[in-house]
């Protein structure tokens, strides 16, 4: 798949999905739904133009006549030689600039490691806690939970506050900070993404903050510590020593005297999936349909019959009313068998050079017949990427031999067919 063409898919699913988010649920109180939606839509996001829904009308095709299994074909050795094309360098920056953020949010999860080394470990509420000399921020980071020297001092401050993050590393809040920092990194030139990933850390507060204020009548002493520990000013090396802490102390209090929403309201999570449906269809229908008008055969007089056109019972080949069957009772046999038929394709076929140079690739569906004296006519593209690959997949079948044909009662008969072929870059 064009690089470019999957990255302007994901992008569009990107900034409607999150429109629908903020739209929908960004007021709701329902953290855990929220929580599976958000991973939900960095997952789909990053995978849906892979995915394949049968069209309706190769669905009833498929019923009526026989299908050969796909060819997988792809470019030839002459082709590994392109040149650079504005394309490969685009596509180089930005897996350049991808690859950069990758790094920093590994050097941050190293710094991350490295001051759990520097700080000294205590045990307070049942869990080792990592005193840290410099004024951060407390913060967790899978099992490991930092805390400022300063805190260890007061019950009335660790105590909430090791109880808030033993929510994060209960509930793994660490692994949903990883695959939305990576998602933004894969995203970074649209904005979006890092709003979404600004989502997914305030939604973990939000879980965490519930766990800690769990059985608790007074929450304003949990609201003026979290204001305490937002005005303190922490040293600025240590700030960026930990790059997965941010406080949202604003959202966090509004949050928490917010009156929790009904559970009727959790059907409005439903609607999202109407939406991921048509991204997978429109995502689909540009992969499938053929930016001009369909290729057809060149080397025989015969007009293709639209496929609208062919019925179960029979069908027209060229300008003679005949009958073509979708089954016979002996099918039509390439010489060799089926295999053969696959390496005559693929050592015939040709990588047409344009979709080369522009990185096209994709699954052409032919529709073709064996006619009485085996002769492969009336090929027609059901389903073309564009008009080079489509006229290469009907060249192809314009070198093929004569097959043994199909028989019914004992005669020889006309068998329709249709035969997928992915092209395919290495």
């Amino acid at each position: 798949m064009n690089l470019l063409f999957y990255l302007l898919q994901v992008h569009i699913a990107l900034t409607l999905l999150y429109i629908a988010y903020r739209t929908l649920f960004a007021r709701d109180t329902h953290f855990v739904a929220r929580r599976l939606l958000l991973l939900g839509m960095l997952l789909f996001t990053v995978s849906y133009p892979f995915y394949r829904i049968l069209p309706i009308e190769t669905a009833l095709s498929a019923t009526l006549q026989f299908s050969l299994p796909e060819v997988r074909v792809g470019p030839g050795t002459a082709s590994d030689t392109t040149p650079f094309t504005p394309y490969t360098w685009v596509a180089w920056c930005y897996t350049a600039i991808v690859l950069l953020l990758m790094l920093r949010s590994t050097i941050g999860v190293m710094s991350i490691a490295a001051l759990r080394k520097k700080g000294n470990r205590v045990h307070l509420e049942g869990e080792s806690i990592i005193a840290c000399p410099d004024r951060i921020q407390p913060c967790s980071f899978f099992k490991w939970i930092f805390l400022p020297a300063s805190a260890i001092e007061n019950p009335a401050i660790y105590t909430p506050i090791i109880k808030h993050e033993k929510a994060h590393i209960r509930q793994m809040h660490s692994i949903d900070i990883l695959l939305a920092e990576t998602f933004a990194a894969l995203c970074w030139i649209n904005p979006v993404a890092w709003l979404l990933l600004k989502e997914v850390r305030l939604n973990l507060e939000y879980m965490a903050d519930r766990a800690a204020l769990d059985h608790e009548t007074e929450k304003k002493s949990y609201q003026y510590l979290l204001l305490d520990l937002a005005c303190s000013k922490p040293n600025p090396s240590a700030s960026s020593t930990i790059p997965f802490n941010h406080s949202f102390l604003k959202e966090r209090i509004a949050m928490i005297n917010r009156h929790h929403s009904s559970r009727l309201s959790l059907f409005r999570y439903l609607l999202v999936a109407p939406l991921c449906l048509l991204l997978v269809i429109g995502s689909q229908s540009c992969r499938e349909s053929s930016p001009a008008k369909r290729a057809t055969t060149s080397n025989t007089a015969n007009t293709p019959i639209p496929s609208e056109n062919i019925t179960a019972d029979t069908a027209t080949i060229g300008t003679s009313q005949e009958a073509v069957l979708d089954v016979a009772e002996v099918m039509p046999e390439f010489p060799g068998g089926i295999q053969a038929l696959y390496k005559t394709i693929s050592q015939n076929l040709k990588y047409p050079k344009e979709a080369v140079d522009s990185q096209i690739e994709g699954r052409v569906v032919l529709q073709f017949v064996v006619d009485k004296q085996g002769k492969v006519t009336d090929i027609q593209v059901l389903h073309g990427m564009t008009p080079e690959l489509d006229q290469a997949a009907i060249d192809v079948m314009h070198t093929l031999p004569a097959w043994q044909p199909g028989r019914q009662d004992g005669k020889p008969v006309n068998v329709k067919y249709t035969l997928p072929i992915n092209f395919k870059l290495k």
